[in-house]
C-alpha cells in the first residue's frame, strides 16, 4: 500500500502542494486529477524520491519510500525521453538495465510489448524515426519492462489516436487485474471517469475530493432523470402534454423537455424509482436513465462552493 500522509512542496513561496494526503493499494486504478498546475506531476515525483518534500511523509508497506523500491515502480513520465539517436531495442534493454532486469528477460519482454502495440518492425530503427504515437507505445513499454508493482502514469494518451488509446486503455486494465497499484494522473477528467476506479481530486496543490468514483457520482448527483417517450401521444387516456403531466406528479421539482426527451430534476425526499413507478402503466416510456454528473461538473461545483 502507498501512503502519503501531510506532505508538502514549496518553491520560494509559491505552494505546489499543500498539506496533501491519501492511500492507494494494489489492483485498482487511481486518478490524480486536476487542471494543470494542480500539483500533479510534483506529487508523483515525490512519490518515486525525484523531488523530496518540504514536510509530511510518503511510505511504500508501511516503510519509508527508499531508493531500493525504485525498481518495483514503472513511470511513464508527462515529458517523454528516449534517445533519439539510438536503435529503440538498444535504448529499452539499457532502461530495462537500470531497473535491474536481465538483457534475456528484457529481450523477452520487449518483443511481446512491441508486438503487442504492432511496432516491433521498428525495434532496429533509430527512435527519431518513430511517429509520435509510435515514441508513446516504446515509453510505455520502457514503463513496463521489468514488471513493476507500481505503475505511474502522467498523460499517457498524449499523441496517441483513439485506437492505440483504446488499445493502451486495454493494457492499463490488464495491469490493473494483475494486482498492480496503477495512478493515473491528468487533467482531462473525461478519461478519468473512463478508466479510474478511486478519484483523488487536487486545485491549486490542495486535495479536495478523495473516493470511489461511484460513490462520488451519487454524492455529487443532482437527482435527475432523463425520459424518453416513444411518441408524442405517450400518455393514453390523458388530457395532458407529456411535459404538463410530469410537472404535476408530486416527486418532480422541475421538467425542461428536448424532443421525446425529458430531463425530470427529482423533488427533495423522492427517487428515481418512485417516477418510474408513477409512469408505470401511463405513459409509453423508450427509456429511463438516472443522470450521473461528470467529474467536470464536480469540479466546477466544488470549486465555485456548491459541493463538499
Amino acid at each position: 500500500m502507498l501512503q502519503v500522509s501531510h506532505v508538502t512542496k514549496k518553491y520560494g513561496s509559491f505552494t505546489a502542494v499543500d498539506d496533501l494526503s491519501f492511500s492507494a493499494t494494489p489492483g485498482k486504478i487511481y486518478g490524480l486529477i486536476g487542471p494543470n498546475g494542480a500539483g500533479k506531476s510534483t506529487t508523483i515525483r515525490m512519490i518515486m524520491n525525484i523531488l523530496s518534500p518540504d514536510s509530511g511523509s510518503i511510505e511504500l508497506d508501511g516503510k519509508p519510500f527508499s531508493a531500493e523500491d525504485s525498481n518495483r515502480i514503472g513511470y511513464l513520465p508527462e515529458e517523454r525521453g528516449l534517445y533519439k539517436k539510438q536503435k529503440l531495442n538498444e535504448v529499452l534493454l539499457y532502461l530495462a538495465a537500470l531497473k535491474g532486469c536481465s538483457s534475456r528477460v528484457a529481450q523477452v519482454q520487449i518483443d511481446y510489448w512491441l508486438s503487442r502495440f504492432d511496432i516491433l518492425e521498428w525495434k532496429d530503427k533509430k527512435v527519431d524515426t518513430l511517429s509520435k504515437g509510435m515514441a508513446q507505445k516504446a515509453q510505455f513499454t520502457a514503463t513496463i519492462l521489468h514488471n513493476p508493482d507500481i505503475v505511474f502514469l502522467d498523460e499517457p494518451f498524449s499523441g496517441l489516436d483513439p485506437v492505440s488509446a483504446d488499445d493502451l486503455l486495454a493494457i492499463v486494465r490488464e495491469l490493473k487485474d494483475k494486482g498492480k497499484l496503477i495512478l493515473f494522473s491528468t487533467h482531462v477528467m473525461e478519461q478519468a471517469e473512463k478508466i479510474c476506479d478511486h478519484i483523488i481530486m487536487l486545485n491549486g496543490g490542495k486535495k479536495i475530493l478523495d473516493g470511489d468514483l461511484g460513490e462520488i457520482r451519487k454524492r455529487h448527483g443532482k437527482n435527475t432523470v432523463t425520459v424518453r417517450f416513444s411518441s408524442y401521444d405517450a400518455l393514453p387516456g390523458i388530457d395532458l402534454s407529456c411535459a404538463e403531466f410530469l410537472s404535476s406528479l408530486p416527486m418532480v421539482a422541475a421538467v425542461s423537455e428536448d424532443g421525446l426527451a425529458y430531463s425530470v430534476t427529482l423533488a427533495t425526499g423522492f427517487d428515481s424509482d418512485s417516477l418510474l413507478v408513477a409512469l408505470a402503466g401511463k405513459a409509453r416510456i423508450d427509456s429511463f436513465a438516472v443522470n450521473e454528473p461528470s467529474l467536470h461538473s464536480v469540479f466546477v461545483d466544488i470549486v465555485q462552493g456548491k459541493g463538499e
